[in-house]
């Protein structure tokens, strides 16, 4: 029998829980990741207590986001990944399930954040559509998801994805354009669609794949450097076009 992706997904990321323990190790990988989740947290409205980080892996983000809003929910369909995020929020709500066939009742919650969780579905229509339905109706999805406007991180991204093993070759990025089209057919109003990510994202964000300020010294201060430069270009008409991901703020209609 053909695997499903959802079980495909599981024994992926069975192998993965590990490797992102190792990723988040270094302090100028953390400090990288620590400004990708302020971007995002920084978008939760004021008031909003019902949050839930669909996809939340091994906890990295729902430790910061526990810090700054408590009584957050995390779930994720691989228990070896929320084996890893216990460790890291002792004590908050983890839920194993399918995002797809989200176990919550409707409008259960204000904000619903989604890192880097889209592109590992098949049914993108279908997985936004739950995450509106989980919605209430001044509730705010909050996503990253990977961003291929760039023809050449688009053929990067695709080779990468078919010859490691640590990636699912059907985990495609998305185009700005591509991502707003099915956040409105899910019945979304996007609200928000900007850049993030580009030097500091390739040699910071992923010491497992690039290592090469493992080996710098200065490295924390390189990835601050990184970071200034990378708001400065994803701000500009043009360079924007370099960024690896796409933060979305979107509410339902």
């Amino acid at each position: 029998m053909a695997q499903t992706n959802a079980q495909a997904q599981i024994e992926m990321h069975k192998e993965l829980a590990p490797r992102y323990a190792f990723r988040y190790s270094f302090p100028f990988s953390r400090r990288f990741q620590q400004d990708w989740h302020g971007e995002m947290i920084s978008h939760v409205p004021s008031g909003a207590q019902r949050i839930l980080d669909l996809g939340c892996g091994t906890g990295f983000f729902l430790a910061e986001l526990e810090a700054k809003h408590p009584g957050a929910v995390g779930l994720d369909i691989s228990h070896a990944m929320l084996k890893v995020s216990d460790e890291y929020v002792p004590g908050v709500r983890l839920v194993t399930g399918d995002a797809e066939k989200l176990p919550f009742q409707p409008a259960a919650f204000d904000v619903v954040f989604c890192k880097g969780s889209l592109h590992h579905v098949r049914d993108h229509v279908g997985f936004l559509t739950h995450c509106k339905n989980a919605l209430g109706g001044k509730g705010v999805l909050i996503m990253s998801e990977p961003c291929n406007d760039n023809p050449f991180i688009r053929w990067a991204r695709a080779l990468m994805y078919k010859k490691s093993k640590h990636f699912d070759v059907g985990d495609q990025g998305f185009s700005k354009r591509g991502i707003i089209s099915l956040c409105e057919q899910a019945g979304f109003e996007v609200v928000l669609a900007k850049k993030y990510g580009i030097f500091a994202y390739v040699f910071a964000g992923f010491p497992d794949h690039v290592g090469i300020l493992r080996y710098l010294p200065g490295n924390d201060l390189l990835t601050r450097f990184f970071l200034g430069l990378d708001r400065v270009l994803c701000a500009l008409p043009g360079f924007s076009l370099l960024g690896f991901h796409i933060v979305i703020v979107a509410r339902p209609r």
